[in-house]
C-alpha cells in the first residue's frame, strides 16, 4: 500500500483509440487502488511520426476519462542517460553498429544468421558510434548482442538506436540518432522508479 507507482507511455504519434482507454484505465485503476501513483510518459522516440498536437490531445482525452495523473514525463527527458548507457554497452561488447540493410537483417534474424558486423571490435564500434551521434554513418543502427538463436526472435539482436534526420517535436535538432522503445522503455521505468508495468499482449514477447 502507498508504494505502486504504474505508467501509462504512448507515443505521440496519432490520438488515443479505445485500446489505449482500456490501458490507461487498468494503470489508473491499480495505482489508485493500492494508494499509489500513476505517470504519463510520452515515448517520444520516433519524430518521424510524433507532434505536438497528439501530445495535447491525448493529455485532453485522459482528463475526459477522469484520470488524474500524479507525474508527467519524456523519454525524450532522459536521451543523455540512454547515451551514456550504450556507450557503456558498447565497451562492454554488448552491442554493435551495423550497416546491414533492413531487408537482409530482417531475413537473417528469422534464419538466426549473425551480422557481419558482430565481430566488429570495441574500437570500431566506438567510431562508428561516436559518427553516428553526428548525424553521419546514417545507414548505421546499434544492435544488442545476444542470441541469434533464441526461439524469441525478438532477442535475436534487436535493433537498440537507429539514425533519424527528421527534428523531433520538443528537442528540434539536438539529436540525430533516437533509442528504440525495447531499450528506451526499461531503463526510464528504473530511472522514474515504476513498480509494476502493465502491457498488452502485442509487447508479450519483449518481457524477457
Amino acid at each position: 500500500m502507498g508504494e505502486v507507482k504504474t505508467r501509462f507511455p504512448p507515443e505521440p504519434s496519432g490520438f488515443l483509440h479505445i485500446g489505449h482507454f482500456k490501458a490507461s484505465l487498468l494503470d489508473y485503476h491499480y495505482a489508485k487502488k493500492w494508494g499509489g501513483k500513476m505517470l504519463l510518459r510520452f515515448d517520444d522516440t520516433n519524430p518521424s511520426k510524433e507532434k505536438q498536437i497528439y501530445v495535447d490531445s491525448i493529455q485532453r482525452d485522459l482528463k475526459i476519462l477522469g484520470i488524474k495523473w500524479d507525474e508527467l514525463s519524456y523519454t525524450s527527458d532522459h536521451f543523455p542517460f540512454i547515451m551514456s548507457e550504450m556507450d557503456r554497452m558498447i565497451k562492454l561488447e554488448r552491442a554493435y553498429c551495423d550497416n546491414t540493410p533492413v531487408d537482409k537483417a530482417r531475413k537473417e534474424r528469422m534464419e538466426g544468421i549473425a551480422s557481419k558486423c558482430r565481430t566488429q571490435t570495441i574500437e570500431e564500434n566506438l567510431i562508428i558510434w561516436e559518427k553516428m551521434k553526428l548525424g553521419e554513418c546514417k545507414e548505421y543502427c546499434v544492435r544488442g548482442k545476444f542470441d541469434m538463436q533464441n526461439k524469441n526472435k525478438c532477442l535475436r539482436d534487436p535493433t537498440f538506436f537507429r539514425h533519424n534526420d527528421i527534428p523531433h517535436h520538443k528537442t528540434g535538432t539536438q539529436y540525430k540518432i533516437y533509442p528504440t522503445y525495447d531499450f528506451a522503455c526499461p531503463i526510464v521505468d528504473s530511472i522514474e522508479g515504476v513498480t509494476h508495468v502493465l502491457r498488452t499482449n502485442e509487447y508479450s514477447q519483449r518481457i524477457p
